[in-house]
């Protein structure tokens, strides 16, 4: 074993979506493609997370979403770990998200996120939009490396930040965000 070297593992900087990119990636998707990266960029759910909600789980009224379910490979799962069973605060541009799709074609009384023509992810869309309008590729769980530093950028508090993306703690935040926490938000 003395010999075996340790396994390094690469850690990849989370590389946020600008405001002008988000515009000009909200402007460029059509429904129910915006609304999903929209209600992505602004909750900082996992994707799985975002494939896996239903209609039951949301409280437009109260403005929350509850993430019970997770789908992974086209498989209904219970989230990862307790953390990802949570609660959480929609903002307003993540709950204009969700009127629009209650009142497109694409509305779907189950599942909040289909793909209308696969019944898939939202994969085959994601690449070529960025491609046609000149977006620097990333993937698209950097849309919740976008909220997280969005929100930490804001001021938000990082335990609340920590909270809505379901880490049990805010080390994760610290560690991955911290140039974006506002000092003042710790305090």
């Amino acid at each position: 074993m003395e010999r075996v070297e340790r396994y390094k593992q690469d850690h990849k900087e989370p590389e946020p979506f600008t405001k002008d990119e988000i515009q000009k990636i909200l402007s460029a998707l059509e429904t129910p493609y915006r609304e999903f990266f929209q209600f992505a960029i602004w909750t900082g759910l996992r994707t799985g997370e975002l494939l896996g909600l239903r209609w039951q789980d949301i409280d437009l009224n109260k403005g929350q979403a509850h993430i019970r379910t997770n789908i992974t490979h086209g498989r209904e799962k219970v989230p990862k770990t307790k953390g990802c069973i949570r609660t959480i605060e929609m903002l307003p541009e993540a709950i204009n998200a969700l009127i629009q799709v209650k009142n497109s074609q694409y509305f779907d009384n189950y599942r909040v996120f289909i793909d209308p023509n696969t019944k898939k992810t939202y994969k085959y869309v994601w690449m070529p939009t960025l491609k046609r309008i000149n977006v620097k590729y990333r993937y698209p769980y950097q849309c919740r490396h976008t909220f997280a530093s969005m929100m930490l950028s804001s001021g938000k508090n990082p335990m609340w930040v920590a909270s809505q993306m379901g880490h049990a703690d805010w080390g994760m935040i610290r560690k991955t965000y911290g140039r974006w926490i506002d000092q003042k938000s710790i305090i």
